[in-house]
């Protein structure tokens, strides 16, 4: 195929190309071409294919495909068409000699074997999962087998390993296929965001570039069989737990002027057995006492509502009322105060909005005042002033990722925006500490940011996050303390921090027996540092 007239191209635009395997691709990568091509300042100029296919998936592959990754998968293969107007090269014999006559700025490098290619563009990058090309389809297939908590994937230079951007997740220890899929989805988003840098003239190495690292040497794969047995037993493993546990979360309340930053010290407070109580967040009552708002999930029902517990200053607790309920999930309710008001932004990604109430009257009148966003799945979204500006944090998350490993930063004005997303989204991308946990608050000095620890589950634990940088541009924090479960026997997790003058709130995890009778982990004599042991309902 002749190339197209690239003179047509305005001179500021990215020329991209994209080397991709010989044969059917899988379909993400058909997604990705499409994708960049509709990027702006960026044009996709040429594709070239290889001469090795991709090999055919063994039958461990195929089993853990039927299982885990029915239906549409990103991972079926499918045939590419070139794109009308781009270039094509077959074979990789004269590909460095051809592609230097393209003109391309950056090389996106999709086969099995990146290599570096001589007068190829000045950035050549590929997609690695777990130390294996993010096509391969055994990529991470080592992490998951070998018990590995976290899956890293990381955009990176072919020639030396220089990072562009990564991402670290909490791997699936049941499912390799399932495993790919979450990490191949932050891998696209982190292309296109890379080609977007690049396009705007940033150098191209995002806020997690760091030293360069050695160019990539294979992983070795697990056998098949190997494969096969490690997900067998923990498949069966875990749908045994399932069967005979149900997972709850309670609310845990600790007195005291200062913030509590030991759960130890907290009295523990247990819902009834059909459902759940989780992220509190705590706001002073009238008169004295404090309200606690949380999530209120009833089995039967599956979708979460918002209530309140009243805490009297003894540390007593009355039942939870209810305060809003929307056809849609709501969790997370988190409050704050401005311009002499009390305001909330529920987590409604449910509903891919996120929403901005005032407070007409405590505990259970909200007015909406209007939508922060629309058409945007983000979660435990959390409102702060710092430097004369009005920060917003919460995570946001590729299709088919999960939502515990990038947090997205937005700024604005006044908390009713208009609201600007930070330069160097997403501003952390690990699961280990990206989620918000609750309200950023000052402690001796220092900005803390509770973060949650989604590794090796969603909301094993609480990181506190110092932020050390935070302008529109420039993000940077570093971790400053570590708030684990297990403070009695029988708490599995904890996930949520809040804290009032008198009152700090944390949430907990047990895992409740469903066929056996169950003791209630004990708590400590009520004072103001340590309380006495809820009364289940």
């Amino acid at each position: 195929m002749s190339p197209p007239d690239l003179s047509s191209l305005p001179p500021a635009v990215l020329r991209l190309a994209i080397f991709v395997p010989d044969g059917p691709v899988p379909a993400w990568v058909l997604r990705l071409v499409g994708d960049c091509t509709g990027l702006p300042g960026v044009a996709l100029t040429a594709l070239l294919r290889d001469d090795v296919a991709l090999p055919e998936a063994d039958w461990a592959d195929r089993l853990d495909g039927l299982v885990f990754d029915r239906g549409s998968s990103p991972l079926r293969l499918v045939p590419l068409e070139t794109p009308a107007g781009v270039a094509e090269c077959s074979g990789s014999g004269d590909a460095a000699g051809w592609l230097a006559g393209q003109g391309c700025d950056v090389l996106l490098d999709l086969r099995l074997s990146p290599t570096a290619l001589p007068g190829g563009p000045a950035h050549h990058w590929t997609l690695m999962l777990a130390g294996r090309p993010a096509v391969d389809p055994l990529a991470g297939a080592a992490t998951v087998v070998d018990g590995e908590d976290s899956t890293e994937i990381r955009l990176q230079a072919v020639a030396d390993g220089t990072p562009v951007g990564s991402s670290v997740g909490a791997s699936c220890n049941f499912s390799i296929r399932r495993n790919r899929r979450r990490a191949i989805a932050k891998g696209m988003g982190m292309v296109r965001r890379a080609l977007l840098r690049l396009a705007r003239g940033n150098a191209g190495e995002g806020p997690d570039a760091g030293s360069p690292a050695a160019a990539w040497m294979p992983a070795e794969a697990p056998a098949a069989a190997a494969r096969f047995t490690t997900l067998l037993q923990r498949g069966v493993s875990r749908s045994a737990l399932k069967a005979l546990h149900r997972d709850q979360w309670g609310i845990a309340l600790a007195l005291g002027e200062g913030i509590c930053l030991d759960p130890a010290r907290a009295r523990l407070i247990y819902p009834p057995a059909d459902r759940f109580w989780a992220d509190p967040m705590v706001w002073p009552a009238e008169g004295a006492g404090w309200w606690v708002f949380i999530e209120e999930v009833i089995y039967r029902e599956g979708k979460g509502s918002l209530q309140a517990i009243r805490v009297h200053p003894n540390g007593d607790w009355e039942p939870p009322v209810p305060v809003m309920r929307r056809p849609w999930h709501l969790s997370y309710p988190f409050v704050f105060a401005w311009n002499g008001e009390l305001w909330m932004v529920p987590e409604s990604g449910a509903n891919r909005t996120v929403e901005l109430y005032r407070c007409a009257g405590l505990p259970d009148r909200w007015e909406k005042v209007q939508d922060i966003f629309t058409g945007i799945d983000l979660v435990d979204a959390t409102l702060f002033a710092h430097d004369g500006r009005w920060w917003l944090l919460g995570n946001v998350s590729e299709p088919g990722a999960d939502k515990h490993d990038e947090l997205h930063a937005f700024h604005a004005e006044t908390p009713l925006g208009p609201w600007l997303p930070h330069a160097a989204n997403p501003v952390v991308a690990d699961a280990r500490f990206a989620r918000p946990a609750g309200p950023v608050f000052m402690h001796e000095g220092r900005l803390l940011r509770p973060a949650q620890v989604c590794v090796p589950e969603y909301g094993h634990a609480l990181s506190l996050q110092c932020i050390d940088r935070l302008t529109p541009d420039d993000y940077a924090e570093h971790t400053e303390g570590h708030i684990a479960p297990g403070w009695r026997p029988g708490i599995d997790c904890v996930h949520t921090l809040s804290h009032q003058p008198g009152l700090t709130a944390f949430d907990f995890l047990v895992r409740r027996p469903r066929f056996a009778p169950w003791r209630l982990p004990q708590s400590a004599p009520l004072t103001a540092a340590g309380n006495d042991e809820g009364t289940p309902a």
